[in-house]
């Protein structure tokens, strides 16, 4: 875990490194097909021409609407190339969330694969084309497929390379903004969040040595959408490590699986949800001797530790990692000698030496060891800015960032992530992070998952628990809360079950997410109605 030996590199300069030591190597698989690190870096400029041909320039946004695909990596780096910004759009997103991003960013255009099958892309521009907004004026055309008229002009991705084009200046630098993601609104309301060009490079190349990315005969799965921060940090922090790069377009546990094991894949991050469909596929982890190592984000919360016992137990290091849009992904990685429970846990030892963690507790006392409070972040990986938001919210005048998140230090420069602040519970005066109950509850007879929300009780809040069952078997609600009740601080122990057929989801960037705003309003609807029927009798 070095700290970057040139931090004032821009995103071209990274990729001309690696062009340097690995260019006639695989950067890039998709679908099979190989590109060389020398290929990407002559097609990178070959589009930068086109592009700025067709008009884009230093500062302008491209928003980039593309499963994840060569044509992205592409994009990233002929953006640098001419100072302007790739603006990643959710594959998930309709018509309305698209004009969101094409006006918070005035993108001057936007490629799309309309042809992409399971996503009616050309359907939904269509949907839009009459109210897209006047600063957009190129839309481009990737693969195939026929685009809806629309007031702006058109373009064939594969045009942008005339060989007759001369070369556009590279204006490249470390302090220019490259890359915006949309937020899933942690910090707020959701936002566009920049990066500039010295902070991805610095980020990328301190996650490829703490990663261990530059091992010979690395190869990284990429299976989270370049269009969010663990996809796309991923994708990177392979390419400065000049490793090979499978992308994977969409996800299939099965097919996953089949072409982890024909590209020989040894590392990947994941969401939970991802890695646990693959340890569902029979005989996934036998059939992958060569896969190392999987760093995943707990966006579901259900049971981490399984996957780290699992990963364990066929000889593969899995771990949660941290980060988000504003302090990018896979920014941790696990202590020397972290156990299984330890690696289970979100945080870690951050991947660059000139990030700095702090944790400070609601009155503004900074914490010591073991004290739980907000977690803020200092280093090259921190946000530049937000469209249309005047300077930086929730940095403070030390340049730290303020990540609403809550978790608490237990080393030097080794962090616990515990829940986001909004979800943590402060029970009978104790903040206590509902992952704690959780936890204790899927140990349970028949539990397969576990979420716990507060409910506000006068001037008190209490714990809510919401159950699924393991397939094929059923919870006994009364011997749960009787366990909690011999376990646990009587404070911990939910006033409120129900067991659920599923949990209710969100399916964002980087996967599913449980709604607990949703079941939030569950719990309290609930506890509206027991104490009415409680005062009717």
């Amino acid at each position: 875990m070095r700290p970057l030996r040139d931090e004032s590199r821009s995103l071209t300069a990274m990729l001309a490194a690696s062009v340097e030591r690995a260019g006639e190597r695989t950067a890039l698989i998709e679908d099979g097909m190989p590109t060389t690190y020398a290929e990407l870096a002559d097609r990178a400029r070959r589009l930068a021409a086109g592009l700025g041909h067709a008009g884009i320039g230093r500062g302008d946004a491209v928003a980039v609407w593309l499963p994840n695909r060569t044509q992205w990596a592409e994009l990233v780096f002929a953006a640098a190339h001419l100072g302007a910004v790739a603006v990643g759009v959710n594959t998930r997103y309709r018509s309305r969330e698209l004009l969101h991003v094409l006006r918070e960013s005035g993108a001057r255009a936007l490629v799309v694969e309309p042809g992409f099958k399971g996503i009616d892309f050309a359907g939904m521009l269509a949907e839009a084309a009459a109210v897209l907004p006047d600063s957009l004026r190129l839309l481009i055309s990737v693969g195939g497929g026929s685009l809806p008229p629309v007031d702006a002009a058109t373009a064939d991705y594969e045009t942008l390379f005339d060989p007759g084009l001369p070369d556009a200046p590279d204006v490249s630098a470390p302090g220019l903004p490259v890359s915006a993601f949309n937020s899933s609104g942690t910090t707020g309301a959701p936002k566009l969040v920049m990066h500039t060009q010295g902070g991805i490079v610095a980020h990328s190349v301190a996650v490829a040595d703490a990663f261990g990315y530059r091992a010979p005969g690395t190869t990284v799965l990429a299976a989270l959408p370049m269009c969010g921060v663990f996809g796309f940090n991923t994708v990177l922090a392979g390419l400065a490590a000049g490793a090979a790069v499978v992308l994977l377009p969409e996800f299939s546990a099965d097919a996953t699986v089949a072409t982890m094991r024909e590209h020989h894949v040894t590392h990947a991050n994941l969401a939970d949800e991802m890695l646990r469909r693959i340890l569902d596929v029979p005989g996934a982890l036998a059939r992958l001797p060569e896969w190392r190592e999987c760093g995943f984000g707990a966006f579901t919360a259900l049971d981490p530790r399984a996957l780290a016992e699992a990963g364990e137990a066929a000889g593969k290091k899995f771990f949660q990692t941290y980060g988000s849009s504003e302090v990018l992904a896979v920014m941790t990685y696990p202590a020397p000698g972290a156990d299984v429970e330890r690696r289970s846990l979100g945080g870690g030892v951050p991947c660059h030496l000139d990030v700095q963690v702090r944790v400070r507790d609601e009155n503004g006392r900074l914490c010591g060891l073991d004290e739980p409070g907000e977690i803020e972040i200092k280093g090259p990986n921190v946000t530049c800015g937000y469209y249309g938001i005047d300077g930086i919210p929730d940095l403070d005048e030390d340049g730290y960032f303020h990540t609403g998140d809550l978790g608490r230090l237990v080393a030097d420069r080794d962090f616990v992530y515990l829940a986001r602040a909004g979800d943590a519970l402060r029970l009978a005066g104790f903040l206590v992070s509902p992952r704690e109950i959780e936890a204790y509850l899927e140990e349970q007879d028949g539990v397969d998952g576990a979420q716990v929300v507060g409910v506000d009780v006068g001037t008190d809040t209490v714990p809510a628990a919401f159950l699924t069952a393991r397939p094929g078997a059923e919870i006994d609600v009364d011997a749960v809360l009787a366990s909690a009740r011999r376990d646990l601080a009587r404070f911990k122990v939910p006033r409120l079950v129900e067991v659920l057929d599923e949990f209710p989801i969100t399916r964002g960037t980087n996967g599913v997410k449980i709604q607990r705003t949703s079941l939030r309003e569950r719990a309290r609807l609930a506890w509206e109605t027991r104490r009415a029927t409680e005062t009717a009798r």
